[in-house]
């Protein structure tokens, strides 16, 4: 008991400074996307790459977990036996690793009650068109990702859903341009914007806990219980909380990223078309869905579908949760939580783009008006 409590103490006190402290450089450097790339950046250092590699049984039994299990597996032979001990290494490894997934737990858990507790929309908006654009954000990104998944990179269905429920997720909190974006093109759309991230989020939860629950059985509702969570998270009243808006952005969301990358080594995770298309569809396949979802509806043209919906690809921080909880729950594979973390960095390095191109798209729209 004492060793683990040592153990945990240490896991969870590297794991909030070091990205804190590389995020926040980042930060003075005005590098985009610099808390989730400052939690990559500081997992890195502490796995396997890094720290596994100058103090490999420092690293393992801090963070790996199975130190004594490993060292029977390299001293056994015979295959049989071999066998057996790397069942019981792999057992020991998921057991030594509950105090990560715990930390996971609350650290999404916060990031998740900090985004709804900052949300500033009051609009009313049509449920019909919230739950008809929520569903199609969530299912074509999603649905793409998993059949790419499983029929061509050869994932388990479980493992493939996974992957399909972080690129579901949708957008947890919006920034002030996204608002203005949408909402200078049609009143209360950034409200109904969210609204449809909701929806997106619950479709990506149910997607999730079956994936979960095909590995882990009833256990997966302890070890996704944010997920349970968020619609009372999202019934609370509008309150600003300026220490958990900073705990989220400068210390959780690093951390969450970091807790992920600690376990990789990006050198064996590297493989090229999953992140290609992990990254691609993160952002283009959410506001695809969005706009079919939008257009379906009618009474709008393509040009106003795109501005409306333009909102819903800022869901990096979503992704990188999602992924950290199934990755964590030992669904999604190392090489896919790698990509999807990828991709979510990708989304906040091309908020400026994205701000840019709503803007052009305004500006056409009016010289066509004219």
């Amino acid at each position: 008991m004492k060793e683990l409590v040592i153990n945990s103490t240490a896991q969870h006190t590297l794991l909030l400074l070091v990205p804190l402290i590389i995020a926040a450089l980042l930060r003075l450097g005005k590098i985009r996307g610099s808390s989730i790339l400052g939690g990559v950046f500081g997992g890195i250092l502490l796995g396997p790459a890094v720290f596994g590699s100058v103090y490999p049984t420092y690293w393992e039994d801090i963070f790996q977990g199975g130190l004594e299990e490993h060292k029977l597996v390299q001293e056994i032979e015979q295959p049989e036996e071999r066998a057996q001990a790397i069942a019981t290494w792999e057992v020991a490894k998921w057991k030594d690793q509950r105090t990560l997934r715990t930390y996971l737990i609350a650290l999404v858990g916060v990031v998740l009650l900090s985004g709804s507790m900052r949300k500033t929309l009051t609009a009313k908006s049509n449920t019909a068109t919230s739950l008809t654009v929520g569903i199609w954000a969530s299912i074509i990104p999603g649905g793409i990702i998993t059949v790419a998944s499983h029929y061509w990179w050869g994932t388990s269905i479980a493992g493939s859903l996974a992957i399909g429920a972080c690129l579901a997720a949708g957008p947890w909190t919006f920034t002030r341009w996204e608002q203005q974006v949408a909402n200078d093109h049609e009143g209360g759309s950034a409200s109904l914007m969210l609204r449809c991230g909701y929806v997106a989020w619950i479709v990506a939860s149910i997607v999730a806990f079956y994936s979960a629950w095909t590995v882990q059985g009833a256990m997966s509702l302890v070890w996704l219980l944010p997920l349970l969570f968020l619609p009372l998270f999202w019934i609370l009243p509008n309150k600003n909380l300026p220490w958990l808006t900073w705990f989220a952005d400068n210390a959780a969301i690093p951390s969450i990223a970091a807790t992920v990358m600690v376990l990789i080594h990006p050198l064996d995770a590297l493989t090229i078309w999953p992140i290609v298309l992990v990254t691609l569809i993160s952002s283009d396949g959410r506001w695809l869905g969005g706009m079919i979802g939008l257009l379906i509806l009618g009474g709008r043209k393509s040009v106003d579908a795109m501005r409306v919906t333009m909102p819903l690809v800022d869901a990096g921080v979503s992704q990188m949760c999602m992924a950290a909880l199934l990755f964590g729950v030992g669904v999604l594979n190392e090489k896919l939580a790698f990509a999807a973390i990828i991709g979510a960095i990708c989304i906040e390095f091309t908020a400026k783009t994205r701000q840019k191109f709503s803007a052009s798209i305004g500006d056409k729209d009016l010289f066509h008006r004219d």
